[in-house]
């Protein structure tokens, strides 16, 4: 068994929330880029060339914004309490909120990639609004190689370093 348990640090909390809408930005690009594509191919039929042009304009300024966008002042209020269980091909996901308690529970197998970086492993599960935090200093129970040899293949060293300013 492998458990961390414990209180997230900011910088993980920003590391986490930077990473989720990079994401959400990839997808809005793609989506401008079809949207751009029917601007085009209405404009050369005689559609609605503008319709279709100011929509993907939105779409381009949310992708942006999802890109340059800071880490919300409310991270740093807010706690994240987590405790995280891997145990043969489950993962159990408990976050300690002050009015109550909520578990979910994941399949290993389920798990995209875990990207690790010095402070954290992030475990990216379908849908990425449900990225598992794991910081490395709560592990609590098991090893690092342990983790590391459950989502061997699927494990990724994070391409950049973290911003002095997030220690």
């Amino acid at each position: 068994m492998i458990e961390f348990f414990g209180e997230i640090s900011l910088a993980c909390k920003k590391n986490a929330d930077r990473r989720k809408k990079r994401y959400y930005a990839v997808w809005t690009a793609v989506l401008t880029a079809v949207v751009a594509g029917l601007a085009v191919v209405a404009g050369t039929t005689g559609g609605e060339f503008v319709m279709f042009t100011v929509f993907a304009a939105l779409l381009l300024a949310l992708t942006v914004f999802l890109f340059i966008a800071p880490s919300p002042k409310s991270l740093s209020k807010e706690q994240w309490l987590f405790r995280i269980q891997i145990e043969g091909e489950e993962i159990r996901f408990t976050q300690y909120l002050a009015e109550k308690e909520v578990s979910k529970k994941r399949e290993v197998g389920k798990v995209r990639k875990v990207v690790k970086d010095e402070r954290c492993y992030l475990l990216y599960t379908p849908n990425a609004g449900n990225i598992i935090v794991c910081q490395r200093n709560l592990l609590k129970k098991g090893t690092f190689e342990e983790l590391e040899s459950i989502f061997s293949g699927r494990m990724r060293e994070a391409a950049e370093k973290p911003n002095k300013n997030q220690k």
